[in-house]
């Protein structure tokens, strides 16, 4: 079995809603009935077809290549298996996940993993504002760097990062630490295609937040120490 693969046909101009190409949602459908699906889930509205080039059978590794920032809702409240996404992604990545994991090999926009429950997302790019907003639980990483507002009304989950953010007023700064947890933490990254393999430094800077929303939450700021 080969992954499932959407290869956008053009540029797009305007944002188009992903939210419908999940493992969730694919289980079990050919290729002619995704092709046919519309893309707004509404009748007489643009085809999935009309947007991607549609290949392979294993919708629980989901592929988009071609992808830009127009593409939004990419893993929407997905619960299982895996999306990469080869490109970069538009706003709400990983929204209301559930479960599963999500690799974004370039960045990312606004409101990554927002509500997010379970699951694990990884950005090798840089992500936008609100990244990780109203988050409940998972775990988000993003190597490069995080726009405005990271961590806004967070309620637990850890954020990992590889560079010093803006932080808000409820984020509270807890120190350095070495956690030795992070080397199991690192080792379950080695099956996955990210920068993230790259990381060995278990030193790092903690923060709590969102103190708003009892500051359960923790964002990691680990400098990288990366191998040859």
């Amino acid at each position: 079995m080969s992954a499932l693969t959407f290869t956008l046909k053009k540029s797009v101009k305007y944002p188009i809603d992903c939210r419908l190409l999940t493992p969730n949602n694919l289980a079990n459908l050919s290729i002619l009935e995704i092709k046919h699906l519309s893309l707004f889930n509404t009748k007489n509205t643009p085809k999935i077809g009309d947007y991607f080039d549609v290949s392979g059978d294993d919708a629980n590794h989901i592929i988009f290549k071609s992808a830009n920032h127009q593409l939004d809702y990419i893993g929407h409240q997905m619960t299982n298996g895996q999306i990469t996404i080869e490109g970069d992604c538009g706003d709400f990545l990983g929204a209301q996940m559930g479960g599963g994991i999500i690799i974004c090999k370039g960045n990312a926009n606004d409101r990554v993993g927002d509500q997010m429950r379970r699951g694990l997302i990884l950005v090798d790019g840089n992500a936008g504002d609100y990244c990780g907003s109203r988050m409940i639980a998972g775990t988000i990483g993003v190597f490069g760097d995080v726009g405005n507002y990271i961590g806004f009304a967070m309620k637990r989950g850890t954020i990992l990062l590889t560079k010093t953010p803006k932080l808000h007023a409820t984020l509270q700064d807890c120190g350095t630490h070495t956690l030795p947890f992070l080397a199991l933490f690192f080792a379950s990254f080695k099956g996955l295609s990210t920068r993230f393999n790259t990381i060995k430094n278990m030193r790092v800077q903690r923060y709590a937040g969102d103190l708003a929303c009892n500051g359960n939450g923790e964002i990691l700021v680990c400098h990288t120490t990366i191998s040859a």
